[in-house]
């Protein structure tokens, strides 16, 4: 019997280097014993996230499956699954929440086979496999009952227990191109109605590895669809009462040019598994510290002398990648050095921070905690003088229209805060926009969406008198340029102080 020599999944044993170029990340390789020279892979965890199973070539031969357990900061010397493990290749191990039931994949002797090649030699696929934990031993494995197993491949079980859905990747044998995410669902015992996911998770783009979210809400999958990062990226997709959303790429914090597969969570820590520059060696296990710090300065602009002055920041936990989404507010008060700093979730897409001093104009700026460095962030606020200004980016409108989005609402409601309690302060309201489009067009445009922001503030309970507006239109760009980045910068709503009686 000859087994597949190739090995199709060339990630499982060789590293596709797609490109050298080091990537800037926050996630890191974990520590020996759990990561080695070898390939290490499919991270699954218990739901307490004390117990994690994966497979590894670490002793050579064959892939194996393991367990480690967390122990203070550290992972365990990884123990081998002796009586899960065969002498042939076991891998892609995926484990209940309640630590009973382990799936895996397997090419073990028992595996549906391929007809015989011209040569005559006997060509076995990967079938998946299961095994029960009872009072801590784990039964040999059996294959997964039903008509989930082909003469094709099948690897990288995973299971949903709340619509009781067992989910896997399927490929020809030795046409990893093909690959397809696969779903069946358990009824009486046996794993049926097998189905292929719809577009677009599966877009004939080599997409694989479907693990579920902790409430089966989403799904994270790998993919090498056009738009990523390089080989294949780790994509997010809703799951809302049996439809699926538009799957989102996890982006720089999460892909790099090299591949990314298992995207799975303890608590709010994350860990996937990738040959990105950084590891052992071949594939390891990546895990991303749930916090960093973000060091923040304020100041007079002016004089650049440091301040002491409250902040106030909120943003927005969303799932992925938080197990309890919702709005949080963070309140911080800047040191006689003007400093303060502020722990972030690095997945975190934004967040917005406001400042209102005495004897300064107000402050908005929105922080995305995945585009900052370690450098200290200057907050400068402006002075109350004459012909004094501030922008505001995060007021957005609808498209070519002078409606104000939703999301615009809280940004003037704490402009219209800062105006009651300064209430002899005047502005002139000034719309601007990018380069596109004709200057008349765009002066319109300008005027009309001042004209919004204005009649929004009044509705707020500020008199008219206190405002001026006008439409700059695009004669007064930040930066004289089209596109993704300088588009941004140029549509923005100007304050300019007027009058302080």
């Amino acid at each position: 019997m000859i087994k597949e020599q190739r090995y199709i999944i060339l990630f499982l044993i060789f590293p596709i280097l797609l490109s050298a170029e080091p990537v800037k990340k926050r996630l890191v390789s974990v520590k020996p014993p759990l990561n080695t020279s070898y390939s290490d892979f499919a991270p699954s965890f218990t739901a307490d996230g004390k117990t994690m199973f994966f497979n590894s070539r670490r002793i050579g031969g064959n892939q194996d499956i393991y367990m480690s357990r967390l122990m203070g900061d550290g992972w365990t010397e990884p123990r081998n699954l002796r009586t899960i493990n065969s002498r042939y290749n076991d891998e892609t191990p995926f484990i209940t929440p309640d630590g009973k039931f382990i799936f895996f994949a397997s090419d073990r002797p028992g595996s549906l086979e391929m007809p015989r090649d011209k040569r005559g030699r006997i060509l076995i696929s990967y079938d998946l496999y299961w095994s029960e934990n009872i009072r801590g031993r784990w039964t040999s494995p059996e294959r997964v009952p039903g008509n989930v197993n082909t003469v094709n491949h099948e690897r990288t079980p995973s299971l949903c227990l709340k619509t009781e859905t067992l989910y896997y990747t399927s490929w020809p044998f030795g046409i990893v191109k093909n690959a397809r995410i696969m779903r069946a669902e358990l009824v009486k015992g046996d794993f049926i109605n097998v189905q292929e996911l719809p577009s677009p998770i599966n877009t004939a783009n080599q997409d694989m590895a479907l693990t579920p979210d902790s409430d089966c809400s989403g799904f994270y999958f790998s993919s090498r669809r056009p738009g990523g990062f390089g080989g294949w990226d780790i994509y997010y997709v809703s799951f809302t009462n049996g439809v699926f959303g538009k799957p989102k790429n996890m982006g720089a914090e999460i892909n790099s040019p090299q591949n990314e597969f298992f995207y799975t969570r303890r608590g709010e820590s994350v860990f996937i598994c990738s040959n990105r520059p950084g590891g052992q060696g071949k594939y390891d296990i990546f895990s991303l510290k749930p916090d960093r710090r973000i060091r923040f300065l304020v100041r007079n602009k002016k004089n650049g002398k440091p301040l002491s002055a409250a902040a106030k920041m909120s943003y927005e936990k969303k799932s992925p990648p938080f197990d309890k989404p919702g709005n949080v507010t963070i309140e911080r008060e800047s040191d006689k050095s003007g400093r303060f700093n502020v722990d972030a979730h690095p997945l975190l897409d934004r967040f917005d921070i406001a400042i209102n001093k005495e004897g300064f104009l107000p402050f908005f700026k929105i922080i995305e905690p995945g585009a900052i460095g370690n450098d200290l962030q200057v907050l400068n606020l402006i002075p109350i003088e004459k012909d004094a200004s501030f922008e505001i980016h995060a007021i957005h409108f609808n498209y070519n229209s002078a409606k104000i989005l939703p999301e615009s609402y809280r940004y003037l409601d704490l402009l219209a805060a800062y105006m009651k309690q300064n209430k002899k302060l005047r502005f002139r309201i000034i719309g601007h926009t990018d380069l596109r489009g004709s200057a008349a067009y765009n002066k319109k445009l300008s005027l009309d969406r001042a004209r919004s922001v204005m009649t929004y503030l009044v509705k707020r309970g500020l008199s008219p008198d206190r405002f001026e507006i006008e439409g700059a239109g695009k004669s007064r760009p930040r930066i004289p340029k089209l596109g993704p980045g300088f588009d941004e910068q140029n549509r923005r709503t100007e304050f300019k102080l007027i009058g302080k009686e």
